[in-house]
């Protein structure tokens, strides 16, 4: 493969990631208008984003399989197309069984058959002295494109005489781009047989998975992961917070949400990886002062009277809590190295701790939903069980948890270094350590 192709299938590749999931997460810049849109309630529409959550999380461990017997090419078109049928049946507001089965189609070929493929077909590009380089513009790309069709949905929807119908076709538009990139993907993209065999296998077995359970480093990892997705999963509600309590123009939530939702993930994410690699020289000692941070954003929350004046005030705590949600996001699994994980356990461990970390998504919304009720709806929804309360107090003790888990991993790393040292004084201490 010449250069000029290999960089065009990688570009290629990337703005696709960018695409993808568009209308999967959407709510994260169009929460109110997607459920009007669709004619669901507040309360159904999170419990639908549950269901996704939830079949994504089983996908995750069984996306391999099909990584392992499938060209990646193959599944990627697939995937990509797949999607876009299921964001053109979606916009024509199909029900809430037809919006819970194009969810249910939309994390399958997601979760299941795109992002391995793009995992393996990224690889595939370079050799083993590329992939860091590889992977991290893959993130940058992803990041750049979605921001940009974000702020063109933003436009698309502010334009619209109503935002519902500016919804409609903005999940239409990226049906359609899903099925452009499938394209593209087909003609373009090729698949060196030799390079992908040298890639090994994607699945993981029982016997890792077995192995990833008996290892203590599988749990520390993916609660903290889970802790700190449960500030992710929640930032698409403050939309509603800032309109309906602080009082921020309709307009304003569009633009907000996509710099919320893509600046701050491709600002931060490598910023974290910078500031563990020259800084705190270790994962969960950066995590625990993410948690720390992201308490003390919870906290000013609670106390913070939830009037007009106070609006300026809310959204910089929110871009606050973006800046240590998304630095967190960045170095999640940057402890598996860190702690020396033998290589043939790493993808149970890495496996079991991502299915962990992304529970949140199999019941958060739907929560968050019920917390918050619907004050656009006619009759308004009333909040329940506390209201943003509750979802601050809830925060507030995800990040508690979050502090005691990162620092009982740096002092269960410490032990273990302590021990190493003494009973092999002469062993030099590995270079990742991670310690307290």
């Amino acid at each position: 493969m010449s250069t000029s192709r290999r960089w065009i299938s990688f570009l290629i590749l990337s703005m696709s990631c960018g695409i993808v999931f568009q209308v999967a997460y959407i709510r994260f810049v169009f929460l109110g208008p997607t459920a009007e849109a669709l004619r669901l309630s507040a309360q159904d529409y999170g419990n639908i984003i549950s269901v996704f959550g939830a079949v994504a999380v089983v996908m995750y461990f069984l996306g391999g399989w099909f990584a392992d017997r499938f060209e990646p090419r193959t599944l990627i078109v697939a995937a990509l197309a797949g999607t876009g049928v299921a964001d053109l049946y979606l916009a024509q507001a199909p029900g809430y069984w037809g919006a819970m089965a194009a969810h249910v189609v939309m994390a399958v070929m997601g979760m299941g058959l795109y992002w391995p493929a793009l995992v393996k077909a990224i690889g595939m590009l370079g050799d083993s002295s590329e992939q860091g380089r590889l992977f991290g513009f893959l993130e940058g790309t992803r990041g750049v494109t979605s921001t940009v069709v974000g702020f063109v949905g933003t436009g698309i929807v502010a334009a619209a005489v109503v935002q519902s119908a500016g919804v409609i076709w903005l999940i239409r538009l990226y049906g359609v781009l899903c099925f452009a990139f499938a394209a593209m993907v087909w003609f373009w993209v090729k698949s060196d047989a030799e390079r992908l065999a040298n890639l090994g296998s994607s699945s993981v077995t029982l016997r890792q998975l077995w192995l990833a359970v008996r290892n203590k480093y599988t749990w520390l990892i993916g609660i903290t992961a889970m802790l700190m997705y449960c500030f992710y999963t929640t930032l698409g509600y403050f939309s509603p917070l800032l309109e309906h309590r602080f009082g921020m123009a309709a307009g304003l939530i569009g633009v907000i949400g996509v710099i919320r939702t893509y600046v701050f993930q491709f600002v931060a994410g490598p910023a974290g990886g910078v500031v563990v690699d020259k800084v705190t020289k270790s994962s969960p000692r950066l995590l625990r002062w993410m948690f720390v941070g992201s308490a003390v954003v919870a906290v000013i929350f609670l106390v913070l009277p939830q009037e007009p004046a106070y609006m300026w005030v809310a959204l910089a705590l929110m871009f606050l809590l973006c800046l240590f949600v998304f630095t967190s996001r960045g170095v999640y699994f940057a402890t598996v190295g860190e702690v020396e994980i033998p290589e043939n356990e790493r993808g149970g461990v890495i496996g079991l701790a991502s299915g962990i970390a992304f529970l949140p998504d199999a019941f958060l919304p739907s929560l968050c939903a019920w917390w918050i009720g619907d004050p656009s709806a006619s009759p308004a929804v009333p909040e329940h069980g506390g209201g943003y309360t509750a979802l601050f107090a809830f925060l507030l003790a995800m990040a508690l948890l979050g502090l005691l888990v990162t620092t009982l991993t740096t002092r269960t790393r410490a032990r273990e270094l302590a021990s190493r040292a003494v009973s092999s004084p002469d062993a030099a201490p590995p270079v990742a350590a991670v310690t307290g």
